[in-house]
């Protein structure tokens, strides 16, 4: 399957949960918003604006292309391994697939846990807390302006890890099938672990836990507001080994109140918190349904 064919799928369904969410957030019957238009209009600027700085951020490093020349070039001359090896098998391309996917959960792991969450770069992931409600289509979530710091270090990490597994296992490091399916696997289980419609069904978390995948449940906990782990973004393995996982099943992790812990808006993530929206905006939009501003909020969740 071609990668555009992955493409379409992996965003034909991230557009799908969204509206999933956006639908289940209306059956639940939340109060009626006399500004309901503005409050959408509101929305859509936001995440019209961490988009553009998205995807300019992404315009300012190295291309996937240009990544993956490099990894590969890395990798043919630490291993000796040419371009012309024979090409992977079903099974082994399936072996790879899977070893590099749960390998490559330590990278982000690591990376999840002592960068973004460091001090150093906190303001780097602080938007993507934000909400306080967990939904597939909310800013900062739907959208995300500063996540290249992340995804470089994730991606060359990806690409070097798929290459060095295929040629330690003297197959053809240059086939880029495990490569397309890990990054399609990512894409599917770091959208659907934001889901608020897949959260309502216990099924998901019984069928992720199997797999040792992060589910919206699980994940949810990271969210929360005084509460520490879930750092996984694709699975669990390194949360359960390293001891920072939150089983959701835990009575004590009953209905989180997920955020952030201090007053902060959609515009204070961009400024370090030095410029906020003005009170008569986060008043007219009742922006503490979105987000949790002193003086109390109303979430959704």
């Amino acid at each position: 399957m071609s990668g555009h064919v992955l493409f379409a799928i992996a965003t034909g369904t991230g557009l799908a949960l969204a509206t999933a969410d956006l639908a289940e957030q209306h059956l639940r019957g939340g109060r009626r918003d006399p500004h309901w238009l503005g409050t959408a209009f509101f929305l859509g600027l936001v995440l019209a604006v961490y988009a553009a700085i998205q995807f300019a951020g992404f315009a300012v490093v190295p291309s996937l292309a240009h990544l993956d020349e490099a990894a590969r070039r890395a990798v043919g001359l630490l291993l000796g391994r040419s371009s012309d090896c024979r090409p992977l098998t079903p099974l082994a391309t399936a072996g790879v697939t899977v070893g590099t996917f749960y390998l490559l959960g330590l990278w982000d792991y690591l990376i999840h846990r002592h960068l973004l969450h460091g001090r150093l770069l906190w303001f780097t992931h602080e938007y993507h807390h934000l909400p306080n409600h967990v939904a597939v289509y909310m800013p900062g979530i739907a959208a995300r302006p500063f996540t290249v710091v992340a995804n470089v270090p994730r991606t060359v990490l990806t690409l070097v890890t798929t290459y060095a597994l295929a040629g330690l296992a003297g197959l053809d490091a240059w086939d880029t099938g495990p490569l397309k399916l890990v990054l399609f696997a990512q894409a599917l289980i770091g959208t659907a672990n934001h889901s608020s419609a897949l959260r309502r069904l216990p099924a998901v978390q019984r069928w992720f836990r199997w797999a040792a995948l992060a589910s919206p449940q699980e994940h949810l906990l990271h969210h929360a507001v005084g509460i520490e782990g879930n750092y996984g973004n694709f699975t669990t393995l390194w949360d359960r080994l390293f001891g920072t996982y939150l089983d959701p099943e835990d009575p004590a992790h009953a209905r989180p109140r997920t955020g952030l812990a201090y007053d902060q808006d959609f515009l204070g993530v961009l400024t370090l918190g030095r410029l906020k929206l003005p009170r008569s905006v986060r008043e007219r939009l009742d922006l503490g349904r979105f987000c949790n501003l002193a003086g109390g909020h109303t979430a959704m969740d």
